[in-house]
């Protein structure tokens, strides 16, 4: 027979986990992402010292645009779709700066390091270095 003091930890460990899983997803699900005109997404060059910002979108519902990076490695595809922005394609080895996706938030980025590129969502408010 089955000790009930262990079938009691595991059923209460599952539904802890579902309740994380569920929760998360509830919260994730209500990230909105409010138009203000102030809201940019920022294309930075990396250099040894420090960043340097090589292109500026603002961020509104009826703006759709590629730009095109050109850096060590070949040429990054930054695409900007209305509220968001994300990195397209790069010619960087493990494509981590494409499985970010799309970022919609202030802070939220995107670094193709190969590439030497960052991708910033920035607030107006937050003074970048």
């Amino acid at each position: 027979m089955k000790d009930p003091k262990k079938v009691l930890v595991i059923l209460l460990l599952v539904f802890l986990g579902l309740a994380f899983i569920y929760g998360g997803k509830l919260l994730m699900a209500k990230r909105k992402v409010k138009e203000q005109e102030y809201l940019k997404a920022n294309v930075y060059t990396l250099t040894g010292a420090g960043r340097k910002l090589v292109k500026e979108f603002n961020l509104s519902t009826e703006k759709k645009e590629l730009y095109n990076y050109e850096g060590p490695l070949g040429i990054t595809i930054v695409e900007v779709d209305g509220l968001r922005v994300r990195v397209k394609s790069s010619p960087c080895p493990d494509q981590v700066c494409v499985q970010f996706g799309w970022l919609s938030l202030p802070n939220d980025f995107s670094a193709c390091l190969p590439n030497a590129m960052l991708l910033v969502i920035e607030d107006g408010k937050t003074i970048a270095n």
